[in-house]
C-alpha cells in the first residue's frame, strides 16, 4: 500500500467514526425523548409518537460539515 492509499483509507475511517458517533448521538437523543414520552401519563397519540421519533431516529442523516462557516464567520473571513 503507497503513501496515498493509506491517507486515503485513513481519511475513510475517519469519516466512518464521525458518522458513527453522529448517528449515536442522534439514537441517544430519540431513546432520551421516547423514554420521556413514555414515562407522561398516557395520552390517546403517544404510540404513533413513540413511532414517529423512532422512525425519524432510523432514517440517515446527514453530520454538520465541520468546515461550513455560518454567516457572520464567513464574512469575517472573506478577502
Amino acid at each position: 500500500m503507497n503513501h496515498r492509499q493509506r491517507d486515503e483509507r485513513l481519511h475513510h475511517a475517519d469519516h466512518l467514526r464521525a458518522r458513527a458517533l453522529h448517528d449515536l448521538a442522534r439514537a441517544r437523543e430519540a431513546l432520551a425523548l421516547i423514554r420521556d414520552i413514555a414515562e407522561c401519563p398516557p395520552v390517546a397519540d403517544s404510540l404513533p409518537n413513540i413511532a414517529r421519533v423512532a422512525r425519524a431516529a432510523l432514517a440517515g442523516a446527514t453530520p454538520p460539515d465541520p468546515c461550513f462557516l455560518h454567516g457572520e464567520e464567513h464574512q469575517e473571513r472573506m478577502p
